[in-house]
């Protein structure tokens, strides 16, 4: 027997499997250790070997990241977000209340933003004298993505009330746009957003509406939280106007807030600079409407209005949140239709 059979007979028979016997070889054959080692050698190369399997199984990636690359926790991923709903991943952050046309929420929203303005003018403050004006609007917001939104801040009945004179009441213009989330950063509570937004002529010019040609108004928004309940937001922008019956400014707001729980106290700055001029009002009416009313007065280029403003907001849940702010005027009063004002306003949400 070859040494190749030797080694596959007790393969096989130590496997219990029958082996045909074969003639026993004559007395004179002896097996080498060395061809014995050579079968060995020849039997064991045509042995397939396979990999070992791994110790454990690679975790799939998560398909979704924030927009710097960063993982997101997969139990979020797996949070779908239904047609128009608003982005819910910044629930801590609350939006502006002062300038509500031009101040705007760095999220990507759908709301119904109800609004109440009650503003006192100053002594001696032209055509208004020591009277009022109130506002009542209605602002409509529409979050096709989590990026994308579509918006119409400005509208509602104006009524204002001079003392001396008789009231007036009027329909405001209308002013619409969009913004774009360009920076959605979840993991950092950081966001940043860019929006454009027209002011047409629609209004009525009773209440100091309906002048030239309307107002383009281009602005970059930012918001963050810090640790687990102050927030920063705030933005900047210019708003042109298409003809020489309204005055263009560039406009900053900034928003600072500490969260308790559904409670939220703010504080918020205004600032207009007017550097685009208009000659719709004599320049002897030195003043300007600061945001809701743009009054084209001649001659207020490089003038600045300043405004501060203490408030509070409450969220009764996600997708209810009520807030109240007093506004008041740091710069010379007399070169603003703003006067104190009261503004109020309920969110719907959802």
């Amino acid at each position: 027997m070859t040494g190749l059979a030797l080694v596959l007979a007790a393969f096989l028979g130590q496997a219990g499997m029958p082996v045909e016997a074969t003639p026993a070889a004559p007395d004179d054959t002896k097996i080498s250790p060395a061809s014995l080692s050579q079968a060995i050698d020849d039997a064991t190369a045509t042995t397939p070997t396979f990999p070992a399997p791994p110790l454990t199984a690679a975790a799939p990636a998560s398909p979704y990241s924030m927009s710097g690359g960063t993982p997101v926790n997969f139990s979020d991923a797996l949070i779908q977000r239904k047609p128009f709903e608003s982005d819910h991943a910044f629930d801590g952050f609350v939006g502006p209340m002062t300038d509500p046309i031009q101040a705007k929420d760095a999220r990507s929203l759908t709301e119904a933003r109800m609004v109440f303005l009650n503003n006192w003018a100053h002594p001696g403050t032209p055509v208004v004298g020591k009277g009022t004006y109130q506002v009542y609007a209605l602002q409509l917001r529409l979050a096709l993505t989590e990026r994308l939104q579509l918006f119409a801040d400005k509208d509602g009945i104006v009524r204002f009330s001079p003392n001396p004179g008789k009231s007036v009441t009027g329909l405001a213009n209308i002013a619409a746009g969009a913004k774009y989330v360009f920076i959605r950063n979840v993991e950092d509570q950081f966001l940043f957003s860019g929006a454009v937004q027209y002011e047409a002529p629609t209004g009525y010019a009773n209440i100091f509406q309906n002048q030239g040609s309307g107002l383009l108004g281009v602005y970059g928004i930012f918001a963050k939280q810090f640790g687990d309940s102050v927030h920063l937001s705030g933005q900047f922008g210019e708003n042109i106007a298409m003809q020489n019956q309204q005055n263009g400014y560039f406009y900053t707001h900034l928003h600072v807030d500490k969260r308790f729980g559904k409670f939220v106290p703010f504080f918020e700055a205004n600032w207009f600079y007017y550097n685009q001029g208009a000659k719709y009002l004599p320049a002897s009416i030195n003043m300007e409407g600061a945001g809701f009313l743009n009054l084209g007065t001649s001659g207020f280029t490089g003038t600045s209005i300043v405004t501060l403003a203490p408030g509070f907001k409450y969220n009764f849940n996600s997708h209810l949140e009520f807030g109240v702010c007093y506004q008041f005027p740091v710069s010379d009063p007399h070169q603003s239709l703003y006067g104190n004002q009261v503004i109020a306003d309920l969110i719907l949400r959802y």
